[in-house]
């Protein structure tokens, strides 16, 4: 009889001895299965390290700007009248502020129309901006562009004339308001300020370009007669708002005012009825937040490197990265950074000057009442404990930037040359009279990028008018380049420093009316020195280190005088430090990636290996199957064979 399961015929338990050997050998497999399980697990460990650095990183990249320990508050006594904003360039103190004129834009009206689709007229409108003297009866052009607008008979009703106006997009806004008695086209200069006036010309189509008829209904000549050429009526003077700081008198175009007080912003919102106060103050609260948010954020890295390499006594189990070298030299780093002293030659070189020391357990606490009496004594040298500074002995000298490879230190300065800006000097008086075709053209090349104007055809009064017209279309242009007038001639500087700087001319029509037939250009020189004795790179204003300590630093020089210019005291605080730290471990070619790629390759390797002797046990336990199963049947054969010759030794016996 054959048999079909092991161990029935015999009684022999094959499964039971298969599992045993089994057991023996998947030794192998099971060292291997655990390798794989403790390499994903410090993986998965390395990435809550890395989550957790990179929160470090982003907390420290805030406070590694400067601004963040150099924030001002500013309270009014009166917020209603004027309310203030400052930056960290702005000086702690007190002022009397006292506002007597609040600025206001022109606001001119035509008479009422019964219909939005009344005809208004058909022509040519100009509109300048500029300044009106009721004293002397007079108006004066401005440095704004002067805007054109054709009416036609697609634009020539009520609503068209508001809607081309404001197609045009020039600094005028046209609405319709309805006052009861009918719709009123009411047009508005888009900026504030007694230079914004407008003055409104027409080319109307009628052939009368002042009378109160037609498109020159438009018409307002502030210096003209009513009904005249002053056709519209004034509904709003443009007016300068007026204040005075400190009992000096002040004029701005705005109401909100940004170089009066440096650093500060003033918003005007009415006149006051007595002077008010404006108090400037050091933000204390935020800077206090501030470093409040470094120790928390150095605390809550710690807090996961020490989960991560642990010992626990009791359980006999630590840390998925326990005495894993990267870990380790991390936490090295970072404690190491912070016990050493910044090379400041300030009042202020470590943070436990400042409050914040290392505990027992490793943490970082901070101590109000010390932060608060440094912030009273020393508060604009807090800063330099966290971000990279940099302080010059010369005040036209200052620190722009500098690179990662710049290093700590006191370095001495000398300029042999100081940057130039490109600029274009006109050889002959610029002739006044423009004529449309003639002369009207001018080509220049700003800075590399060419600019092709057209100037307003007419006489113009003086070279300052002149120059006010091209002023108005280089700006119209796009570009910052300045026009002067010296003698008569006409000059055009460009706002940017160094080589790259130039003013160029090309080839128009009016070049010569304007600039002579001799005019002269100049390119930009850039700034030209050493900084501790070594040769920099120049680059407009900026000097450059290009080796050594300094390689990187970039000051930059805003005039003065040739040769030693004192010295640059440059400090790397704590929070740029351990950013730099921080980056290092996380970028792509990082320890932190390395050390991921090399785990998640031995990962690969574990599981072909745990594959490969998979395989290997299979036909191992299939081997040891057939084995047994073959004596298994080999003793149940034998069995049968003994019982058969027992009865025939008995069937023997009992027959003899």
């Amino acid at each position: 009889m054959a048999l079909t399961s092991a161990g029935i015929g015999s009684g022999l338990d094959v499964a039971s001895i298969v599992q045993n050997l089994m057991t023996t050998e998947q030794g192998p497999l099971t060292n291997v299965t655990q390798q794989k399980t403790s390499t994903q697990a410090k993986i998965s460990a390395y990435g809550s390290l890395q989550s957790a650095l990179s929160s470090f990183q982003t907390t420290l990249g805030n406070l590694s700007n400067i601004s963040k320990f150099n924030a001002l508050t500013v309270q009014s006594s009166d917020a209603s009248t004027v309310n203030a904003t400052a930056t960290g360039s702005a000086t702690a103190a007190s002022h009397s502020l006292q506002v007597d004129q609040l600025a206001q834009s022109h606001k001119l009206a035509l008479a009422p129309k019964t219909s939005l689709a009344d005809i208004v007229g058909m022509g040519t409108l100009t509109i300048d901006f500029g300044s009106y003297d009721s004293t002397g009866n007079t108006f004066t052009a401005g440095n704004k562009a002067a805007l054109t607008i054709n009416i036609t008979t697609g634009n020539n009703t009520l609503s068209g004339v508001r809607d081309a106006i404001n197609a045009a997009n020039a600094g005028v806004s046209a609405s319709i308001v309805n006052d009861g008695t009918g719709y009123r086209l009411v047009l508005s200069s888009k900026d504030s300020g007694a230079g914004n006036s407008l003055r409104i010309s027409a080319s109307d189509a009628d052939g009368t370009n002042t009378d109160n008829s037609g498109l020159s209904q438009l018409a307002y000549d502030p210096t003209a007669l009513a009904g005249s050429g002053k056709n519209l009526s004034q509904v709003q003077e443009a007016k300068n708002a007026l204040l005075s700081i400190d009992g000096i008198s002040i004029s701005k175009p705005s109401n909100v005012i940004t170089d009066a007080l440096e650093g500060v912003t003033l918003t005007l919102s009415k006149v006051s009825a007595s002077p008010q106060t404006l108090t400037i103050g050091r933000d204390t609260s935020t800077v206090e937040a501030n470093v409040a948010s470094f120790v928390k954020a150095y605390n809550d890295l710690n807090q996961t490197l020490r989960n991560l390499t642990k010992y626990d006594e009791a359980s006999k189990t630590g840390g998925a990265l326990l005495g894993d070298s990267t870990a380790r030299g991390l936490a090295f780093q970072l404690k190491s950074v912070l016990t050493q002293s910044v090379g400041s030659t300030g009042a202020l070189t470590s943070l436990y000057q400042i409050g914040v020391t290392f505990q027992k357990d490793g943490t970082l606490a901070l101590d109000s009442s010390k932060l608060k009496s440094g912030m009273e004594s020393n508060f604009s040298e807090i800063a330099g404990l966290f971000a990279a500074t940099g302080k010059a002995t010369d005040s036209q000298i200052s620190v722009a930037g500098n690179s990662s490879s710049t290093l700590a230190g006191n370095y001495a300065v000398n300029v042999t040359q100081l940057a130039t800006r490109g600029s274009l000097a006109g050889s002959d008086a610029a002739g006044l009279t423009i004529t449309a075709g003639v002369n009207d053209a001018i080509a220049l090349n700003i800075d590399g990028v060419d600019y092709n104007l057209t100037l307003t055809a007419g006489s113009y009064a003086s070279s300052s008018a002149l120059a006010a017209e091209l002023q108005n279309r280089i700006s119209a242009a796009g570009s910052a380049a300045s026009v002067n007038v010296n003698a008569g001639m006409l000059s055009v500087t460009s706002v940017n420093y160094g080589s790259s700087s130039s003013i160029l001319l090309g080839s128009a029509n009016g070049n010569a009316n304007l600039f002579g037939n001799s005019a002269v250009s100049s390119a930009g020189l850039d700034v030209a020195g050493s900084i501790n004795g070594v040769a920099a790179t120049g680059k407009g204003q900026n000097l450059i280190g290009a080796t050594g300590d300094a390689n990187g630093l970039i000051l930059k020089v805003d005039g003065g005088a040739l040769g030693a210019r004192g010295t640059v005291n440059f400090t790397l605080g704590y929070a740029y430090q351990l950013r730099q730290l921080a980056d290092n471990y996380l970028r792509s070619d990082g320890l932190l990636t390395a050390r991921t790629e090399g785990l998640s390759a031995s990962v690969t390797r574990l599981t072909r290996q745990q594959e490969t002797l998979q395989a290997r046990l299979a036909v191992i336990e299939q081997r040891y199957r057939d084995q047994f199963t073959a004596l298994d049947t080999l003793i149940s054969s034998m069995q049968s064979t003994s019982s058969y010759l027992s009865q025939q030794i008995s069937m023997l016996q009992s027959n003899s």
